[in-house]
């Protein structure tokens, strides 16, 4: 591998060679890896020319290539074109601008790992901490939640998570998500939604969520639904989240044994005609009197689970059964992981990063988190390493807020953190997985499930 290039990569990810020139009739920006090498980001030459409106604005370092020359490096950190009718090479993707409050971090470096999608690592010498952020123009990739598993139970590492999707699924990244379960081990703490399927119901925790069509919320989901019998009608409020003070439904992405203290109020539902799967259960079912047997479920039979004190429905009666996600503000959600608390909302730090927790989940810690712009067009997965004396401590719940304020989001989620903290980058070519930041743990911590990163812009 050629010296100076990103440590992730097997070949550069644009036309021009690392300090080399373009050819006659196009232009690029450059800004230099830390080892003197230029990576080009390339757009036409005719651009500039007869565009008396067009405007170069550089923040920072740069080297300016055109027609096959370099003129004079410029004092910027980052080149911005903006020209009418013209943009970088792609389809319209983000050049990786970062503008970082002045005096923020002590080195600010950034690679491009794919269309629209840089990684940013920022450095503060004097706290210390160290954070590394992955920047992502949902234009051009694309949110995928990962459990590795068809069912709610297991752990598996971020890495082995992202080194198991296709090779065709252009997964590009993947970072921890949810606070997970030890027993059952891996069960994640809130909503996790797979290609539209339940496998763990909502925790009345905010979740980073998606339709798979380019629309993100942070938001907090719940379960509700009806079932209606001949004598009565039971509200529904838990969906693969066996609780005994709520009444709800298990199905079979559940995957996990009923404890003793839900199975005294459980029936089953077996299905007679079911016109609803997916992010809604719909239709109508028998009830039956549970059975030794009736822990687990499969294909379309369900378990309802009653709360302490509402009598059972009478067995072989016919119900009618509604069951949906509901407060996505309208969106049919496709993916979805939790996490706690919500750092961000409407620009403003929340007050629940001075009350989430006890001190020492509020104090320095290795941290996660994400957050997206207001137009849910550019999102930030960072991940700072912690109890690392001398290299990085970590940062507080505010801390972090702050980084997601700073980085430019208006929304804003912490993942699990601690020793579940971890950020994989999937080289496209040679498809190897690596760790870009420092685990706390010896090793890299089986987590309960994370979010992949899929690119959808070239190739």
């Amino acid at each position: 591998m050629p010296e100076g290039r990103p440590r992730w990569a097997s070949r550069p990810r644009s036309r021009a060679v690392a300090n080399g020139s373009l050819p006659p009739g196009e232009a690029g920006l450059a800004s230099p890896d830390y080892n003197g090498v230029s990576y080009l980001f390339p757009f036409k030459a005719a651009c500039l020319r007869g565009s008396s409106s067009g405007t170069l604005r550089l923040h920072g370092p740069v080297d300016f290539f055109l027609g096959g020359f370099v003129l004079p490096r410029l004092t910027a950190l980052v080149a911005v074109l903006a020209l009418p009718g013209c943009a970088l090479a792609g389809r319209g993707a983000r050049s990786g601008a970062l503008p970082l409050p002045a005096g923020y971090a002590d080195s600010l470096r950034t690679e491009r790992i794919a269309e629209g999608a840089f990684l940013h690592t920022l450095v503060n010498l004097s706290a210390p901490w160290r954070a590394y952020v992955l920047d992502v123009d949902t234009r051009c990739a694309t949110a995928h939640a990962l459990k590795g598993s068809a069912r709610a139970v297991g752990r598996r590492t971020t890495s082995a998570l992202l080194a198991g999707m296709p090779a065709d699924s252009r997964a590009i990244a993947a970072i921890n998500a949810d606070f997970f379960l030890f027993a059952p081990p891996g069960v994640p703490t809130n909503l996790h939604l797979e290609h539209g399927r339940v496998v763990a119901g909502p925790g009345g925790r905010p979740v980073f969520a998606t339709d798979g069509a380019g629309r993100y919320v942070l938001d907090t989901i719940r379960a509700e639904g009806t079932i209606t019998g001949r004598e009565r009608a039971l509200q529904l409020r838990a969906w693969n989240r066996p609780d005994s003070g709520r009444s709800g439904i298990v199905d079979g992405n559940w995957g996990v044994p009923l404890d003793s203290a839900i199975r005294r109020g459980v029936q089953r539902l077996d299905p007679s005609a079911v016109t609803g799967r997916g992010t809604e259960i719909a239709g109508r079912y028998v009830v039956r009197a549970s059975t030794p047997a009736d822990t687990l479920v499969h294909g379309d039979t369900l378990l309802l689970h009653l709360a302490d004190g509402v009598p059972p429905l009478p067995p072989g009666d016919t119900v009618l059964l509604s069951l949906r996600l509901a407060g996505a503000a309208g969106i049919a959600l496709r993916e979805a992981v939790g996490g706690r608390p919500l750092l961000v909302a409407d620009s403003a730090v929340t007050g629940d990063v001075d009350t989430e927790g006890n001190a020492g989940f509020r104090g320095l810690n290795p941290r996660s988190a994400v957050g997206m712009n207001r137009q849910g067009t550019r999102i930030w997965f960072a991940v700072i390493d912690g109890r690392r004396p001398g290299y990085s401590m970590g940062m507080t719940l505010r801390q972090t807020a702050e980084l997601m304020r700073a980085l430019g989001a208006t929304r804003a989620l912490n993942l699990d953190g601690g020793g579940s903290s971890a950020l994989a980058l999937r080289d496209p070519v040679a498809g190897r997985v690596n760790v870009v930041n420092r685990p706390s743990d010896a090793t890299e911590r089986p987590v309960g499930n994370a979010i992949a990163i899929q690119a959808t812009c070239g190739r």
